[in-house]
């Protein structure tokens, strides 16, 4: 009901006669009824404004992660390292990169905070399976490491796109690049039959993931090796004036033996980086030392004396190796050596003369080198050269009071036999080290030297 101006009189007219109280009432309750009955004017605004947001520094464990709030679906938010206005209170957030596991989970930012708040994330690497399937007793090679025979599985294999070629009798019978795709188990079916495809294989395919019992790795992580040399010395004094007190030295013949361990942390530690990296550690003890004799200048008779030949090799380096074409290598490396060709004296012999000052060498060095191999199916042959920064001499350098300088240079050739899991491998080096010699008046007279070292080695080891 709605009263107009004419009505509000018209009460008003009709009302004069009665009380007042009664005409005040009938004026004030039309007048509201009328203002309560209109029609609304203006809307009711917005209930609500905009969200808070405060800012958020996110990073990430590798970097280049994308970042997304609430579903994918909403579009990416950044790309770590990344700042952004994040919603205050509790927000899902998901970080994914390629061939690492995605995290899922609430990301919290209180009201207040006395500072920008930060937050990190480390993203594992993924991993799948890849199984060879077939093709008995043939070789396997993954991203040119070996590994085996087929058939095998390997579990813990990084996600992505892998190297695998299968060689039966010499001769290739697979080569292609496999999709390893993340807690999956993607198989290669080689064929069984010795002579080359007549075409590409199919694509690899992918059955159900399942948790395996054994792990294996697709690429080395450790090879330990028994190392056993044969060394021969030749020591030659260049200009040497004083013949009585040094001579010199010729050594055939030392043996010595030990152990090598290579390591591969990226691999060992599943980084996913630098798979060619490794850590190699040698050493060996001469294990058959031999008597030292010397000559009469007068009578021309040779003597035995209390001193006997004494060698012992160490080697710690750092290598980094490259895989070309799958079908040569390219290696370079640096470490420290600790070559010692010394001699050790036991009891005095009776009637023995002051024995000779004999070339005691202890060459404490840094080595810096490089090796190329090619790879012919199970045979790895190489060359290998090195330049050798003598820190110390041993004794023979102690000897010319003025001081001494030495310098060395190796070179070596030889070949690995990859058998499975085991590896035999044969080596000849020479070693070459150049002294120059500045004596004072009491000192032995020489202008300098030359140490020539040749050994032929043989190892066998297990590579896992």
């Amino acid at each position: 009901m709605e009263l107009g101006a004419a009505g509000v009189r018209a009460l008003s007219s009709r009302a004069m006669g009665r009380s007042p109280v009664l005409t005040a009432c009938l004026v004030l309750c039309a007048t509201g009824g009328a203002a309560a009955g209109g029609p609304s004017q203006g809307g009711q605004g917005s209930a609500q404004g905009n969200a808070k947001t405060s800012k958020v520094t996110i990073e990430t464990d590798p970097p280049g992660a994308k970042v997304y709030f609430n579903v994918k679906e909403d579009g990416e938010v950044c790309t770590t390292p990344c700042t952004v206005d994040a919603p205050i209170g509790e927000t899902p957030i998901i970080v994914e990169a390629e061939n690492r596991r995605a995290i899922i989970e609430n990301l919290v930012v209180p009201k207040k905070t006395a500072r920008p708040i930060q937050v990190s994330y480390k993203l594992k690497p993924a991993y799948g399976s890849l199984v060879i399937e077939g093709s008995d007793g043939a070789t396997i090679k993954i991203d040119e490491h070996a590994q085996g025979t087929a058939p095998r599985r390997f579990d813990e294999v990084l996600a992505g796109a892998h190297h695998v070629v299968l060689e039966k009798d010499g001769k290739k019978i697979y080569d292609e690049f496999v999709e390893v795709e993340i807690d999956t188990d993607t198989s290669v079916a080689a064929p069984r039959s010795a002579e080359p495809p007549p075409a590409p294989p199919p694509a690899p395919g992918v059955i159900a993931t399942r948790e395996p019992e054994d792990s294996a790795h697709r690429l080395p992580t450790v090879a330990v090796a028994a190392a056993t040399d044969v060394g021969f010395r030749q020591f030659t004094y260049s200009n040497n004036r004083s013949t009585d007190q040094q001579h010199d030295e010729t050594e055939t013949g030392q043996v010595l033996t030990g152990a090598t361990v290579d390591v591969w942390p990226t691999t060992l530690l599943h980084l996913g980086v630098l798979p060619g990296f490794a850590l190699h550690g040698r050493f060996q003890i001469g294990v058959n030392p031999q008597r030292i004799t010397q000559k009469n200048a007068m009578t021309g008779a040779t003597t035995p004396t209390s001193l006997s030949t004494s060698w012992r090799s160490l080697e710690i380096s750092a290598r980094q190796r490259w895989t070309i074409a799958s079908a040569w290598t390219l290696e370079v490396g640096a470490g420290y050596t600790d070559d010692r060709y010394q001699f050790s004296s036991d009891h005095p012999i009776p009637g023995e003369a002051p024995p000779p000052a004999v070339p005691d060498a202890a060459y404490k060095a840094v080595r810096i080198g490089g090796r190329a191999s090619l790879l012919l199916g199970g045979l790895e042959p190489y060359i290998s050269a090195e330049n050798r920064l003598v820190l110390s001499g041993g004794a023979l350098a102690n000897r010319y009071t003025l001081g001494t300088s030495v310098n060395g240079v190796l070179a070596a050739l030889g070949a690995v036999v990859h058998l499975g899991q085991f590896e035999i491998r044969g080596e000849a080096s020479l070693a070459h080290y150049g002294w120059t010699f500045r004596p004072d008046m009491g000192d032995p007279q020489a202008d300098g030297a030359s140490d020539l070292i040749e050994r032929l080695g043989l190892s066998v080891g297990y590579v896992y």
